[in-house]
C-alpha cells in the first residue's frame, strides 16, 4: 500500500510542476456519510452494519490543482463523523470534465482511526486503512461545487464487541458540497 501511493505521488509531480499555468484553487467541503460495514460475525458469516442517513457527516478541507484543460488533482483533509468511530481521511482525486459542469472522480484514500482504543467495545486492529474512490460532481458556479462518491474499503480495520462484528472495513457513499475561497 505504501509502494502504490509512493508510487503515485511520484508520477503526479510532474503534471503538477508542468501545469503552473493553471490556479491552484482550495476551500472546504461537508456533507453526509452513509456507511455499509462489511464484517463477519462469530460464526464466521456476513454481517456489519448500515447507518442512517442522519448519524453521519464529513467536513474538511480540499486543494484543487488543475492540469490539463478538462484535468485536475484533488485532495485535502476530512473528518469523517460516524454513529461510533471517527476518521481522518486524505483522498486523492483525479478529476476529468467530461461534460460542461459534470466531472469524473476517482482515486485511492487513506483512512486513520483517531479514536481511543475501546472506544464503545470496539476493537481497532489497524488505524490506517486504504480505499478506492470513485464518483461524480456538478459545478453550480466557480465556488460551489455538489459531489457523490462511493468508498470501498479494502483493509479489516476493527471489530464491534457490542454487535458481535469482526474484520470491519467499511464503505461509504456520499454526497456532499465543496465551497472554494478562490
Amino acid at each position: 500500500m505504501k509502494n502504490s501511493l509512493s508510487l503515485l505521488i511520484i508520477c503526479l509531480i510532474p503534471l503538477i510542476m508542468t501545469s503552473q499555468t493553471f490556479p491552484l484553487k482550495y476551500g472546504i467541503k461537508a456533507g453526509w456519510n452513509y456507511s455499509n460495514v462489511d464484517a463477519i460475525d462469530d460464526l464466521g458469516e456476513k454481517s456489519g452494519y448500515i447507518s442512517s442517513i442522519i448519524d453521519e457527516a464529513y467536513a474538511g478541507l480540499v486543494v484543487e490543482k488543475q492540469i490539463g484543460q478538462k484535468s485536475y488533482v484533488q485532495s485535502g483533509l476530512i473528518f469523517s463523523f460516524t454513529e461510533s468511530v471517527n476518521f481522518i481521511e486524505l483522498p486523492i482525486f483525479y478529476k476529468y470534465n467530461f461534460l460542461q459542469n459534470f466531472s469524473f472522480l476517482i482515486g485511492p484514500k487513506i483512512e486513520y482511526i483517531p479514536d481511543k482504543q475501546f472506544n464503545n467495545n470496539y476493537f481497532f486492529k489497524r488505524r490506517f486503512g486504504f480505499s478506492a474512490n470513485l464518483g461524480l460532481d456538478y459545478q453550480l458556479s466557480k465556488k460551489w461545487i455538489l459531489e457523490a462518491y462511493y468508498s470501498k474499503a479494502f483493509v479489516k480495520q476493527y471489530d464491534d464487541w457490542d454487535l458481535d462484528y469482526y474484520d470491519s472495513k467499511r464503505n461509504v457513499y456520499r454526497i456532499g458540497v465543496s465551497y472554494f475561497f478562490n
